[in-house]
């Protein structure tokens, strides 16, 4: 097992994380799409509501463009995309450049669909860069060690995801059961009390209260002892 630095173990957690919260929030935004353009135009403040950002948008073809395109929206996909592709960029030499071309690829899909008028065809597209990136990662990265960091980070990112949108309690622990493997593989410092809990919450209940959920938020938070909050 490698050597890596302590702020390469934070790079290459929130790589995973950053590009793993594109990933899902486009997909259950995709969802809500649907419903606003079918049913219900003010589905969004749902959306914002469990996704834990604030409403500020005034309408639905107003959250449609800066939820999706907005890079002065923290909240965005294409900020949250950013983040990821700084991150890769700093870690271009042990992710590879094969690797990284499939976030800058992702970011020139994101920046033609703010152009298009079919914007959902390019999402599409994003789609494909992540699972292209995923795949470049297991075939290009050449150390155990970065990949189980990278990959962690996508489960921490996932189960925080999966709570708040009220995913089934059967992929919330196959994803838990997921990190576990993982938290020991990647070879740093983890909140053990943390760890503990979530086992208590997820592995020991067949359904979750909202107490219980925001629990597991919290506690995913500090598990991972040398990745800063945000």
């Amino acid at each position: 097992m490698g050597i890596i630095s302590i702020k390469s173990t934070d790079n290459l957690f929130w790589l995973g994380r950053y590009v793993e919260r594109v990933f899902t929030t486009l997909r259950v935004f995709s969802e809500y799409y649907d419903k606003m353009i079918d049913k219900d135009e003010n589905a969004y403040i749902d959306f914002c509501r469990k996704l834990g950002i604030e409403n500020t948008y005034s309408y639905k073809q107003e959250f449609i463009t800066k939820y999706l395109f907005d890079e002065n929206d923290p909240n965005s996909v294409m900020s949250n995309l950013l983040c990821a592709y700084d991150n890769a960029v700093v870690m271009r030499n042990e992710i590879s450049s094969e690797t990284l071309s499939y976030i800058q690829m992702a970011v020139n899909y994101m920046e033609q669909g703010r152009e298009s008028s079919a914007p959902m065809l390019k999402l599409q597209e994003v789609f494909d860069c992540i699972f292209a990136f995923w795949g470049s990662a297991d075939d290009f990265v050449e150390s155990e060690t970065t990949r189980n960091i990278l990959k962690f980070g996508r489960s921490v990112e996932r189960l925080d995801l999966y709570t708040r949108f009220s995913f089934s309690p059967s992929l919330i622990k196959k994803e838990f059961s997921i990190l576990l493997n993982r938290l020991y593989k990647v070879g740093v410092d983890c909140n053990i009390d943390a760890i503990n809990t979530l086992m208590n919450i997820i592995l020991e209940k067949d359904e979750y209260s909202e107490y219980d959920l925001y629990t597991v938020r919290d506690e995913l938070s500090k598990v991972f002892i040398t990745a800063p909050l945000y």
